[in-house]
């Protein structure tokens, strides 16, 4: 049967073949390039179902040209790609077959150069040209039939063992089709007149996020997505990789020297955006729900989809908040105790923020854990903290619990302004500025110094000169 399978399998790449426009060899392909872009139209429409699209035309049209630019010069310029900002302040970027190509507006702003945004539309493109999705979606649909054919054999296990081994074999782009897209971008982009040292540099941008990225993940005790995860077998001093880059550089009669990136991304909004809340030094506003936070000295506000974390220093606790609808007319000690279970102890009823609360501690799996919620116009705004490791207890944190709770009120009219996003500000460098100084004035909410240091280059050190243009957040 397995014989059969692996005859099934070899007759499907005979018939299922079609030449990679990169490399003029022979690829292993099960879709045509109509369903390769109607695939990619149907993937778009559901990732503009998930994300927002960035509301600025001037920067949507500066990377549509920028990103035609390059398309042209690629070796599939027959097709039409779309490039599409996204307004999602993760670093990140992804192609989808048949040419949608989207970019996160937090990964804008940690560019510097022109060259440093074309190399990733040029990488993604590379990813387009040579067909990855498409090889790894065909791979896989193979993967599949062997599946089945020695399921029915052998049963479930045996099937189930192939379909991991395939999963495994094509999960991620993997290294050798990143390398691919890296060289495919310095042809693509020094085709244009700009230097292959533009891809050095991105990588560079992109290392010392994912290396700021491991701190906050060790900080946090949560993984951080980085852009393609593929730094860990891509460093920026590769040796294959230069290679690769030095071998792919073309020859350009034009060098680009006008550099436009400053000009079009200052403004650019630089975290949150207005509909998830907004975070100001140790102050959280939200404009939507007209609601105003605090967080402890020192501790970390995340803005998760659907909550709002504040974390300790050192990680070792935590409070959430996150919202409810209020269904039933009742107290919030009632509601509290049909949360917990009955297991709601301790309970104080008062008054915050002119709103009826209730407050006490809970026991849940073996765990304890100070639990409160305030009503407020029909939802109910819940608040829960715990601890993150054995060697502290909850009673150790009353004091920043009680603080975030009676912080919670209505957000003033003079507020409003403080609810609106955090941007990007270009700024000359002063006499005297220095990284900490800068960031003493920023409203950044944490690791202002880190992050400002990131968004230019300098990270994890690096110096200040008079009359450089760099970016700041106001």
């Amino acid at each position: 049967m397995i014989k059969n399978a692996l005859l099934l399998i070899n007759l499907l790449f005979l018939l299922s073949c079609a030449v990679n426009p990169v490399t003029g060899n022979q690829d292993f392909v099960l879709i045509s390039e109509n369903q390769e872009i109607n695939m990619g139209k149907g993937y778009a429409r559901e990732v503009l179902k998930q994300e927002k699209i960035y509301k600025n035309n001037l920067l949507q049209n500066y990377v549509q040209d920028l990103g035609e630019e390059l398309a042209k010069n690629s070796h599939r310029p027959n097709l039409i790609y779309r490039f599409t900002v996204l307004d999602n302040p993760g670093v990140n970027a992804f192609a989808l077959p048949g040419g949608h190509i989207f970019i996160y507006r937090g990964l804008l702003a940690h560019f510097n150069k022109e060259e440093e945004l074309a190399a990733v539309l040029a990488h993604e493109i590379g990813h387009v040209t040579a067909r990855h999705s498409v090889k790894q979606y065909s791979q896989n649909q193979a993967a599949q039939i062997l599946t089945t054919v020695i399921g029915q054999e052998y049963g479930r296990t045996a099937g189930d063992l192939s379909y991991l081994m395939g999963g495994a074999l094509i999960s991620g782009y993997g290294r050798d089709m990143e390398l691919q897209a890296d060289g495919l971008a310095v042809q693509y982009t020094t085709k244009l007149g700009y230097s292959e040292n533009g891809m050095l540099s991105t990588l560079g941008v992109l290392k010392d996020h994912q290396e700021y990225s491991k701190e906050v993940s060790k900080r946090r005790g949560i993984s951080q997505q980085t852009y393609h995860g593929v730094f860990s077998s891509h460093p920026t001093n590769d040796k294959r990789l230069k290679e690769i880059i030095n071998s792919s550089v073309q020859i350009s009669k034009k060098t680009k020297t006008n550099d436009r990136l400053f000009s079009f991304i200052d403004g650019l909004i630089y975290g949150d955006s207005s509909e998830e809340g907004i975070k100001r030094g140790d102050s959280f506003y939200h404009k939507e729900l007209g609601i105003f936070l605090s967080a402890p000295k020192k501790w970390e506000m995340i803005n998760n989809p659907n909550s709002l974390v504040f974390l300790s220093p050192k990680g070792d606790a935590f409070i959430e908040v996150t919202i409810d609808d209020q269904l039933r007319v009742e107290k919030p000690r009632d509601f509290l105790k049909r949360l917990t279970n009955n297991k709601f102890t301790e309970d104080k009823s008062l008054t915050i923020g002119k709103y009826r609360a209730s407050i006490g501690k809970a026991k849940l799996n073996g765990e304890d854990l100070f639990i409160a919620a305030i009503f407020r116009k029909k939802q109910i705004f819940i608040f829960s903290s715990a601890v993150n490791t054995e060697n502290k207890t909850i009673s150790e944190f009353k004091e920043e619990f009680d603080l975030v709770i009676r912080s919670f009120r209505d957000l003033e009219k003079r507020e409003l302004s403080l609810a609106e996003p955090l941007r990007l500000k270009i700024y000359k460098v002063r006499k005297y500025d220095t990284y900490k100084s800068l960031a003493k004035k920023s409203p950044i909410s944490f690791d202002a110094e880190l992050n400002l240091r990131l968004l230019n280059g300098d990270y994890p050190k690096g110096s200040l000169k008079t009359g450089r243009l760099i970016k700041i957040v106001y």
